[in-house]
């Protein structure tokens, strides 16, 4: 009567011991004797524990633009670099976290500390790291040299400051500079992500079928070609355009002429007819002062308003007989249309006035 409550406590302890978690349970085992065994499982257990793959970060890359290894070249230059290597990045997707943001919250002491440090140095990159809140530290370097600039990035790792990417483009001209640190954060940012990432998901590859195979005609089976004869051409009435007279088109110039010459030869022959009342109005007792040029102007006057008004006239009849010239005799313009295996065909065919 006494052992059936004892073999049921027994039997509700154990039950209660197969419901503890794992571990402490092997540590009980431990305690009263079962080591060998305890350990073998506790072994295996931490094993399988290690060798679980670690979840890498997600989101965006944190990323602080250090100042740059600029010495030597114009402030101008590092502040558009600068610039441009903050576009750069944010255009990637990667979080960027300029270093005069964070030097703004730091006391003045620390902030010329943190600002003098050796950026190539593990305790100033942890540093700059650890007051940012960033992954990645990245300085760019802006060097003149003889032939150009060595122009690229660096990337370290915040935590500990090791160097994961660099790249570099040497004899870069000043215009050339802006391209030549793209190119490098190219190569920096992919190797930089790929490392701190991982290698990004391959794209998904659909069940393409195989492509089918169609059968060429034989020879036998083809049908003769079809031989295509070609129309005879068209034949078209002729069609008479009507034209005005060549002549009368031209008229105006000789009467534009002629009118202008008429005006010069009556200018001069009023100046003639002045020199002409001039002499008249001279006497015996007041005799006409250098009566000689005024004859010869005269004279001269005289003649080229008979020859301006002479040559002005037919000028003036010349056109008029131009404009009243009868039109010209209309050209016979044939139409032509032809079709051929190629296509067709349409043409005019004349003789031009």
């Amino acid at each position: 009567m006494g052992s059936a409550p004892t073999a049921r406590t027994e039997s509700a302890r154990d039950a209660t011991r197969g419901e503890q978690p794992l571990i402490p349970g092997l540590a009980r085992r431990s305690c009263r004797g079962e080591s060998d065994r305890v350990l073998i499982s506790l072994v295996a257990v931490l094993s399988v524990v290690a060798q679980a793959p670690t979840a890498l970060p997600q989101g965006p890359l944190s990323v602080l633009i250090a100042p740059p290894d600029a010495t030597g070249a114009p402030a101008h230059i590092v502040e558009f670099a600068q610039e441009h290597v903050a576009e750069q990045l944010e255009s990637r997707g990667l979080r960027v976290i300029r270093i005069e943001n964070v030097t703004r919250k730091l006391p003045a002491t620390r902030r010329r500390t943190l600002l003098r440090c050796k950026r190539t140095e593990a305790p100033c990159l942890q540093w700059l790291g650890t007051a940012s809140k960033a992954e990645v530290v990245l300085v760019a370097e802006l060097g003149p040299r003889a032939g150009g600039y060595r122009a690229g990035a660096r990337a370290y790792a915040a935590k500990d400051g090791m160097l994961i990417s660099e790249h570099f483009v040497l004899d870069v001209p000043e215009d050339k500079l802006l391209d030549a640190l793209t190119q490098a954060l190219d190569v920096v940012v992919l190797n930089t992500q790929r490392a701190l990432r991982g290698l990004p998901p391959a794209p998904p590859i659909d069940d393409v079928p195989p492509p089918t195979r169609v059968a060429r005609p034989s020879v036998k089976d083809a049908p003769p070609p079809v031989e295509r004869v070609a129309p005879p051409p068209m034949e078209t009435p002729s069609v008479a355009v009507a034209t005005t007279s060549s002549a009368r088109r031209w008229a105006w110039l000789p009467a534009a002429g002629g009118v202008v010459l008429a005006g010069v030869g009556t200018v001069f022959y009023l100046k003639a007819r002045d020199r002409y009342d001039s002499l008249e109005k001279g006497t015996v007792d007041a005799p006409v002062r250098d009566s000689k040029a005024l004859v010869s102007e005269g004279k001269q006057a005289q003649t080229v308003s008979r020859v301006a008004l002479g040559v002005g006239a037919a000028g003036i009849v010349a056109g008029a007989v131009m404009f009243l010239w009868p039109d010209d005799p209309p050209p016979q313009v044939l139409p032509s249309a032809a079709v051929s295996s190629g296509g067709a065909m349409v043409g005019l065919s004349g003789t031009w006035p």
